[in-house]
C-alpha cells in the first residue's frame, strides 16, 4: 500500500522517522523525506544519533507527521541505508525536487548554523519500505 499523498502531488512536508536503540526500544523525531524511484530520501548531519542507530540497527518506521514529529497515520516499515559521498547525491536530489528553495536554504543553515564537527559531515538517507 503506497503512502497517500493529501495537500500536493509532492506528498506530505513532515515525517515522524522512528529508529531503535540497542534496547529495542523505537525513538521518533521529524524529518523531511522524499519519493523518488521506489524509495524515501532524508537528509541529516552525519554524527545525529539517528544515524548512529541506524548504523547499528537499519530497521525504521515513517509516518506522515506534522512539524513536531506527532505521526498523523498509522508508520511504515522498511530499513535505510546511510549515503555518503556521491551517493548522497540521490538524497538532495529527491529532496531538492519536493522541497525547492526550502531544502537549499535548510542546508545552507545546517553548514553555517552548526559546526560541522558538532553534527558531523551531512549524509543522506535511503528508506526502502516493506511491502
Amino acid at each position: 500500500m503506497p503512502m497517500q499523498f493529501r495537500d500536493d502531488p509532492a506528498g506530505d512536508q513532515f515525517f515522524a522517522l522512528t529508529t531503535y536503540r540497542k534496547d529495542g526500544s523505537g525513538v521518533s523525531g521529524p524529518i523531511w523525506l522524499a519519493p523518488d524511484n521506489g524509495h524515501w530520501y532524508g537528509y541529516t548531519p552525519g554524527h545525529s544519533w539517528k544515524v548512529r542507530r541506524l548504523r547499528r540497527d537499519p530497521r525504521v518506521e515513517i509516518a506522515a507527521s506534522d512539524f513536531h514529529g506527532e505521526p498523523r497515520e498509522p508508520a511504515r516499515a522498511g530499513r535505510a541505508r546511510i549515503l555518503t559521498g556521491r551517493d548522497r547525491r540521490l538524497a538532495m536530489r529527491a529532496l531538492t525536487a519536493k522541497y525547492g528553495m526550502q531544502f537549499r536554504i535548510f542546508r545552507l543553515v545546517t553548514l553555517l548554523g552548526r559546526p560541522r564537527r558538532r553534527g558531523g559531515p551531512p549524509v543522506g538517507l535511503e528508506i526502502a519500505l516493506d511491502a
